[in-house]
């Protein structure tokens, strides 16, 4: 497969034999940026300093446990993550899935099937990757930066804010209740409203030629909210 010249793929695991056969394997499969790490700390080094598609990451990390570096990553990426652990308990899938990895794989496993895995969820992202910068009126979301550009000008966003501009781009030209919002954003559709009110206002002062009339990111009376983008 010829996009897998330029998929990169950041193998999380202590072992020193898995980590150098599974590099090489990948790259006997036509993947030519692969990097390794074996502890969270040099795993956020790599994540901080190159460009990552997908990670293979194991639980069991000298300095702390995979699903800590899982659980930060959803803070504000949807880098696929394919959890490859010898932790084969109902309990450990939940967990993995709950705090959503794309795919779990057992230890001991067959290199062939990590590879099918890997190759579906590049043949997702190869969907989706024209999606990864939406034109919004005059303004570019950049979903792999976290970013919107306007008028040459990077503007960052919050960790919420990109999750609620990200979730309204999945449904974009739709109109999103604000419970599905609120349970998306924050799994709790109680009590939250307001906070998301203001998250709106602010994506809006970022988003907007004038927030105070919005063209791009528009409230529905009594349904919700639906982000714009017209036909090119």
């Amino acid at each position: 497969m010829d996009i897998r010249n330029n998929f990169s793929i950041l193998v999380v695991d202590d072992e020193k034999n898995l980590l150098e056969n599974l590099y090489n394997f990948l790259k006997d499969k036509g993947f030519k940026k692969i990097y390794t790490a074996k502890t969270l700390k040099e795993s956020r080094f790599k994540l901080a300093n190159f460009k990552i598609d997908l990670i293979v990451l194991d639980l069991m990390l000298p300095d702390g446990s995979g699903f800590d570096l899982l659980k930060e990553l959803r803070n504000n990426s949807d880098i696929a993550v394919i959890i490859l652990s010898a932790l084969d308990g109902i309990d450990d899938r939940k967990e993995g899935f709950e705090n959503k990895a794309d795919d779990y794989l057992v230890k001991p496993f067959f290199p062939d099937e990590l590879l099918w895995r890997i190759d579906a969820i590049l043949r997702r992202s190869k969907k989706i990757r024209n999606d990864e910068k939406i034109k919004l009126g005059n303004v570019i979301f950049d979903k792999t930066k976290g970013i919107l550009v306007k008028n040459s000008e990077e503007i960052t966003l919050t960790a919420k804010q990109f999750k609620i501009l990200s979730y309204l781009a999945e449904n974009i030209n739709m109109i999103v209740s604000i419970d599905k919002i609120l349970d998306n954003i924050w799994e709790d559709a109680y009590g939250y409203e307001n906070t998301l009110i203001t998250h709106i206002y602010r994506i809006r002062e970022k988003l907007e030629d004038n927030p105070r009339d919005p063209k791009i990111l528009i409230t529905i009376k009594g349904l919700g909210y639906k982000l714009v983008k017209e036909d090119e």
